[in-house]
């Protein structure tokens, strides 16, 4: 039986990031169903680590650390005696750096890189159209040595947006299977829909006629998620942050106005990440226009993914500040937007790759309102014309994830020759 190891599992603070994992699996398990998986879990809380148990009940997790001067337990040494090969699953960027490091010292066995973005752009911001004309112009090597090592050493490397792969493919890394790769988040169709019931049973939601709305501010406050003294650079952030608190936040408003007012039905503000749950409360609690202001809900807890995608699911709409919900709404058949803020990454492009370039909304727009304010209505005008959106960004990344699948056995394959 064919044996393969994933290592993930980035962060608990954020259900996007954990969403990578059970993404991943599901990917593998569709096409390798009567494989062997392992998950070499790098960093999830108990609750995550039991909604890993609970929906892939044949997958060991291994909570053992895979790192340089670190001896192995008795279960990860038999991981690593039984293992075909390591998959590095989708993620923001090359997250297990040093566990793809040991598994090729101590194995020699093959591994690969499920979706993931490099952008060679941080920290710099910019709108995706000028990124690509910055990308373009990359003459020299930008990785660093250890990068260039770890992806010149993979059997496969998938990138989940297009520029990424430009990127890589002008930086020489010399990987034969190097290709576009979906975010799988993009498959991740866990769901309790007993969880969802208590709360749109609590906020008096029905199925169908209710939008999400996700917030978030330009810089992330890890000093806060972390529980770390802030330092010069956390404050640096803070402020650049502060700096477009309510131009961004009035592109949510108009959105919740349009919405509010053309439908008469609510809306449920709600966390992608932590943190979320305090700014929705600080900055948009109590800042509607008295008309609407008791259809707008606030839920007020930082919530799990199988709650959040059953709520999407049963959702009219996701509209998202953040990079991740909008691919759970299109798992879940939903129509959705994603409103990219600069300061996000080049990830943003997967939403072109994936055809959803239309709801792609550029937050640093100077009638970045307006133009949610159009889209929305759009939205709201062709409700069965978003809804085949959404199927035809599934239709396109099936096919794609099934590939990066296959890579997998086709790399133990080579290495067993």
């Amino acid at each position: 039986m064919t044996h393969i190891g994933v290592v993930g599992g980035w962060q608990a603070d954020n259900i996007g990031d954990v969403a990578h994992v059970p993404g991943t699996l599901i990917a593998l398990q569709r096409r390798h169903p009567h494989a062997r998986l392992s998950l070499l879990v790098q960093n999830l809380a108990e609750r995550e680590l039991a909604m890993l148990t609970r929906y892939f009940p044949q997958v060991e997790l291994i909570t053992d650390t895979l790192a340089d001067g670190v001896p192995a337990t008795q279960t990860l040494q038999a991981f690593l005696d039984s293992a075909d090969i390591l998959v590095h699953a989708s993620g923001p960027g090359l997250v297990a750096t040093s566990a793809l490091t040991e598994w090729q010292r101590r194995t020699g066995k093959p591994y690969g890189i499920f979706g993931i973005t490099v952008d060679p752009l941080t920290p710099y911001v910019a709108r995706l159209e000028p990124s690509a004309v910055m990308i373009d112009a990359i003459a020299g090597d930008m990785l660093s040595p250890e990068q260039r090592e770890i992806f010149s050493g993979a059997a496969f490397m998938h990138c989940r947006d297009t520029l990424s792969l430009k990127f890589l493919q002008g930086q020489g890394i010399g990987v034969d299977a190097l290709r576009f790769g979906p975010d799988a988040t993009v498959v991740v169709d866990i769901y309790d829909d007993d969880e969802a019931a208590a709360v749109t049973q609590q906020y008096g939601l029905v199925a169908g006629e209710y939008l999400c709305v996700v917030p978030r501010i330009r810089r992330t406050p890890y000093y806060q998620l972390r529980n770390f003294a802030p330092g010069v650079d956390d404050w640096r952030k803070e402020a650049y942050s502060a700096g477009f608190l309510e131009s961004d936040f009035d592109v949510l408003r108009r959105v919740v106005n349009v919405w509010a007012r053309r439908t008469g039905k609510p809306v449920l503000i709600v966390p992608e990440m932590r943190y979320e749950v305090e700014v929705a409360q600080r900055y948009l609690d109590g800042t509607f226009d008295p008309g609407i202001a008791d259809q707008v809900k606030i839920l007020p807890r930082y919530w799990e993914l199988q709650e959040a995608c059953a709520v999407y699911r049963h959702s009219a709409g996701v509209i998202s500040t953040e990079c991740h919900s909008p691919l759970m709404a299109i798992a879940e058949g939903v129509p959705t937007a994603y409103f990219r803020q600069p300061t996000d990454t080049i990830k943003g492009q997967m939403y072109h790759d994936l055809g959803m370039g239309d709801r792609l909304l550029e937050m640093d727009y100077d009638d970045a309102a307006d133009r949610a304010e159009a889209m929305i209505t759009q939205m709201l005008d062709d409700p069965d014309g978003e809804r085949e959106r959404v199927a035809a960004a599934r239709r396109t990344a099936a096919p794609l994830l099934d590939t990066m699948a296959d890579d997998v056995t086709d790399a133990i394959d080579r290495h067993n020759r």
